[in-house]
């Protein structure tokens, strides 16, 4: 497996643009190439002979399996068969998605937790592709608080009642920020009236936006955490929400129990993981676009079949600071070219999209959401679809 220059967004802000330099050598176009002459050092069989140049992409990548179609499009020599030098910055998603806002990155994986940026008056950043069926987020119950009682099995109306005054903690600048105002959505259609579940954010707005009501006795007392550290304070709530490792590591030490996530019950309301491109960056690389695009599905299919490897890649490519063994595997459905094909054809790429769209025109960015955005202007899946089908085909 090739290494590849890995940067930290610190390190990019310190050497600016220069740091995406490309690391592949360059032909003279002054050397004349004579293909009868073997002893000729361009000679095309000559194995001497210099590589066509690679075109760069820089690309955001999270430290974990949802961005892990794009660890092993790189680690596999996939983007280099499709002639694209992959530069990678790791990082966390606000600020990624900055950089990807910015324009100091072309393309980068997003999370819920930011997926505001889409939806934005005049964005500069459009979806272009949904990377997995995510399951990863759980929300998990204090055996010693008001959800002692309630399992995986439990209906939305408990897991609402029990929610009713409780203290919960999320990390609200990641995708439990999009799986709570899901759950919330969901709860609230099946409440009775004056029963409907809801918060105040930190600028002292009560959310979800348009309920009849918000009854004291209802609302859920929030705090923001960050995932990372949950493992750590998780008994202090009630509630939290979370995802791997630290779900893995609350539930393995009997300090919570899982009670909802995705799959369990509101599977038709999957709001997944999204790659985002630069909408400046792609109208002047478009040929280049569809070259990384054919890179990522192959990415995608090698996380779908072979998901283990898939985390050692992301091990391999961070130097060890991701451990392979650290990464849940069972979170998602791992989508790749027949899936995309499938999700594209059956219109459920809209679908999930328009999920996205409302759980955000609901939540705690719902002020920076343009009225006039739909998922249709937000997104284009003409490029994943067409990528898809070339590589289904080869």
């Amino acid at each position: 497996m090739k290494k590849f220059k890995l940067l930290s967004l610190a390190a990019v802000a310190l050497l600016g643009l220069g740091a995406f330099a490309s690391c592949t050598p360059t032909e003279d176009p002054d050397t004349p190439v004579n293909p009868d002459d073997p002893d000729d050092p361009d000679t095309p069989d000559n194995p001497d002979t210099p590589e066509p140049e690679l075109e760069t992409v820089r690309v955001g990548l999270h430290t974990n399996l949802g961005a892990g179609a794009g660890y092993s499009a790189y680690n596999q020599g996939f983007m280099e068969e499709e002639g694209i030098n992959m530069e990678v910055i790791t990082g966390g998603g606000p600020a990624l998605a900055t950089s990807v806002v910015e324009g100091n990155l072309d393309v980068s994986f997003m999370g819920g937790g930011v997926a505001y940026h889409y939806f934005a008056e005049d964005p500069k950043v459009k979806i272009v592709a949904l990377d997995n069926l995510t399951d990863d987020d759980r929300l998990l119950a204090n055996p010693t608080g008001p959800g002692a009682n309630l399992t995986l099995d439990s209906s939305l109306e408990e897991i609402g009642n029990a929610l009713k005054g409780a203290t919960l903690a999320l990390d609200q600048t990641k995708t439990p920020a999009q799986f709570f105002s899901t759950l919330l959505d969901a709860i609230n259609a099946i409440m009775p009236d004056g029963e409907d579940v809801w918060y105040t954010s930190d600028t002292g707005e009560k959310l979800p936006l348009g309920l009849p009501s918000y009854s004291a006795d209802c609302e859920i007392i929030v705090s923001q955490a960050d995932n990372a550290n949950l493992a750590t304070s998780a008994s202090s709530y009630d509630f939290v929400i979370c995802f791997a490792p630290s779900t893995t590591l609350i539930t393995s030490t009997g300090q919570m129990k899982e009670v909802c996530k995705t799959s369990t019950h509101f599977s038709d309301s999957y709001a997944p993981s999204t790659w985002a491109v630069n909408v400046d960056w792609l109208e002047t690389h478009e040929e280049t676009f569809k070259k990384f695009m054919r890179g990522l599905v192959k990415g995608m299919n090698f996380r779908r079949d072979h998901t283990d490897e898939c985390t050692v890649d992301i091990e391999d490519v961070t130097s060890g600071s991701v451990p392979a063994d650290s990464l849940a595997t069972d979170i998602a459905i791992w989508l790749g070219d027949e899936e995309q094909i499938e999700l594209y054809e059956n219109g459920k790429l809209i679908e999930y999209t328009n999920n996205i769209l409302e759980g955000q025109r609901t939540g705690n960015n719902a002020d920076l959401i343009s009225p006039d955005a739909t998922a249709e202007n937000s997104s284009d899946f003409s490029y994943i679809y067409e990528a898809a089908k070339e590589i289904l085909g080869e």
